[in-house]
Formats: structure tokens, C-alpha cells, sequence
């Protein structure tokens, strides 16, 4: 290792590889990471990812960085064969340089879930019409019993459903069309329409992104660790970035908005090749707005404070996932109050977008 790479100023580190070997970077890095992290062998593991993604290395240094921060936070090794996260590099245009953004993989949301210590378990999965048992009723004798089948027929259902240390449990049953429906809001499954991509995460792996979003759902009746708060919050920016260089260099503030939206055709690019191998989890660009909040840039949106478009991203995210319209907004009633009195025209077109609904 070159002395001087490992002495430089983290700013004037010029890229990935040199950022690896950077003894400002590991120490940002342990700063931040969860107590069962090994920084060390987050660095190989790192490594790795980007001789399996090479466009990583091109990456924006910073950006790099504070995304593996994000990822050693939240306790999950990223581009690895457990699927629990994933460094995605994308092309902001805007900014003329390769970003990074993490994307959390329904396999990580199950073990951050597990991690409050009173989940014992939780799963989820597809109900095709050609399963060999299919249970399920709500009410006084609600029940869900699932057995699958070829699992080639039509889908009809998907669940999430989780044990408690106690021995009581919870689940969500969302039907196809609501599946479909929160898919169709997406803003990359609508990039990947207008410009007929077929390797966006909702195309190639429709089942994977069906049962993260039924996790999503579910996550509501949960007891939950912070670290899945924190990896919902990453899903629920409603289309801005997160400013993963500005965490890099201040990681006591918390990684930030940098309030720029997703545009149609500024999607990221491909996930790691090594997750191709593998049918469970998205192996292309991130989910952005997978069930991300808002999917409009209108001005009021863009304008409009940090705190009020986070409000927006959440409550129009727990509607599209099936939460009941008047107890969200009477849930989120404080955070809509000072939306309408400081962001009238914002708080205008959230009223619209969910009557539209």
C-alpha cells in the first residue's frame, strides 16, 4: 500500500481503488459501522463487488464511500450471495459524474426485522393459482395457510407473515391487483417502460420486489429495529437522492436528501453480475421509487422543505401499500398540520394525489 494513498486528505482521494486503501476512509467507515461489522472485511468484500460490478470503480469516491457507510450502519454486507444489499452505480446527469446508491434486498429487511429480538421469524412469498393450498381468512378465525405448488399459474397473492418470541404473529395478505398497482406507480418501472428496459428490477424479478413489498406492508405491525427504520427511510425519499458523499465527510449528521428528483432516463445502471446467478432478489438498477413516495417532480415537491417532502414520500408510500386512508393521515396529523401551514401548494397536491387514488 502506497503511504501516500493512505495519508491523503479523504477529499483529495481521486478513486475507488485509492479510496480502499485510504486510512481516512476505514476510519470514517469503523466510525459508523454496526457493532457486529468487520470493517476489514467489509473492505474485501467491497473489493470484490467491484471486480463483479466494475463500473463501481468509476464511481464518484465520496458517493462510494458514504454508501458503504450506509451499508456498515445498518449492519449489511452489500453485493454478497446473501442478498441483503446492493452498491448500485448510476449516471446522475445532472451532476455529470457516477454516483452510488444503496438498495436494501427483502433478504436484508428480513434480517434487520429479526434484529429487535422480538421477531423470531419472518418470511414471505407468492400465492399462485396452481399452489397446492391456499388458506385464507380475516376475522374472529383468521387464519393463513400456504402450501406451493409448481408455482406456474397465475398470481393471485402476495404475503408476509411474521412469528413473535411471545408465540402470537402477523401477517399482510395484499392481492395481485394492489401489487400491480403499487409496480405501476414505481418511477424506474415506469422508466423501464419508456424506454423498454427489460433488466429493471419489477421486469426480471417481479416475485423478489412483490415480496419486499409485502414486507413493507407488514412492517407497519411490527416491533422493528432501528437499522429497519433507517433501510425503509433509504426506500422512502420519494425519488430525491440521498447525498451519500455529504455522509462520507459528516457522518454525526446522518446521510441527507441533496434534493434533487429522479428524472425519466437518469435511472442507475446495472446491479452487481454476481447477483444474476440469483432468482430472489433485483440484480439491476435500484428500485427507486420501488414503492418510493412521491412519483411526480412538480415544482411544489422540489421546492418544498426537507421535512414535508419526507411527509409526502411516507404517507402517500403507507396508502399505495394498503394502510387505511384516515388513519394515516390522522397518524402522520402533527407532520400535515405544519406541511399545510408552511407548504400549502405541497400539502394541496398530496390532498389530490390520494383522493386520486
Amino acid at each position: 500500500m502506497s503511504t501516500a494513498v493512505a495519508k491523503k486528505p479523504l477529499r483529495q482521494v481521486d478513486s475507488v481503488q485509492h479510496l480502499l486503501q485510504n486510512d481516512q476512509a476505514r476510519s470514517q467507515l469503523s466510525a459508523v459501522a454496526a457493532k457486529h461489522m468487520n470493517p476489514e472485511r467489509l473492505m474485501r468484500v467491497t473489493a470484490n463487488a467491484i471486480r463483479t460490478t466494475p463500473k463501481l470503480q468509476d464511481c464518484e469516491p465520496l458517493s462510494f464511500l458514504g454508501a458503504l457507510m450506509q451499508c456498515a450502519a445498518l449492519g449489511l454486507e452489500p453485493n454478497t450471495v446473501l442478498g441483503h444489499a446492493y452498491l448500485i452505480p448510476f449516471d446522475n446527469r445532472r451532476k455529470n459524474v457516477t454516483e452510488v446508491q444503496v438498495v436494501v434486498g427483502y433478504k436484508g429487511l428480513i434480517d434487520l426485522a429479526r434484529r429487535s429480538g422480538h421477531i423470531t421469524s419472518i418470511s414471505a412469498n407468492i400465492h399462485y393459482s396452481d399452489d397446492e393450498l391456499w388458506e385464507y381468512e380475516e376475522g374472529t378465525e383468521a387464519r393463513l395457510r400456504h402450501r406451493p405448488g409448481p408455482q406456474e399459474g397465475e398470481k393471485i397473492h402476495a404475503y408476509a407473515i411474521a412469528k413473535f418470541t411471545d408465540g402470537g404473529h402477523a401477517y399482510v395478505v395484499l392481492p395481485w391487483a394492489q401489487v400491480i398497482k403499487i409496480r405501476n406507480a414505481s418511477q424506474g418501472y415506469k422508466t423501464a417502460i419508456r424506454y423498454n428496459k427489460k433488466d429493471t428490477p419489477w421486469i426480471a424479478h417481479e416475485d423478489a420486489m412483490a415480496k419486499k413489498t409485502a414486507i413493507r406492508a407488514l412492517a407497519k405491525y411490527l416491533p422493528l429495529s432501528v437499522e429497519f427504520t433507517d433501510a425503509v427511510q433509504i426506500d422512502n425519499d420519494g425519488g430525491s437522492k440521498i447525498d451519500y458523499a455529504s455522509f462520507a465527510m459528516n457522518p454525526e449528521e446522518g446521510p441527507t436528501i441533496d434534493g434533487e428528483f429522479v428524472e425519466e432516463g437518469d435511472e442507475p445502471e446495472a446491479e452487481p453480475a454476481a447477483e444474476t446467478q440469483s432468482a430472489e432478489e433485483p440484480n439491476t438498477s435500484p428500485e427507486p421509487a420501488k414503492e418510493q413516495a412521491s412519483q411526480t417532480d412538480s415544482a411544489a415537491l422540489a421546492e418544498a422543505p426537507q421535512q414535508h417532502r419526507i411527509t409526502y414520500g411516507h404517507v402517500t408510500d403507507d396508502i399505495r401499500d394498503g394502510a387505511p386512508v384516515d388513519a394515516t393521515l390522522k397518524f402522520h396529523e402533527d407532520a400535515l398540520a405544519a406541511m399545510k401551514a408552511e407548504a400549502p401548494e405541497l400539502h394541496a397536491e398530496l390532498l389530490a394525489e390520494i383522493e386520486a387514488q
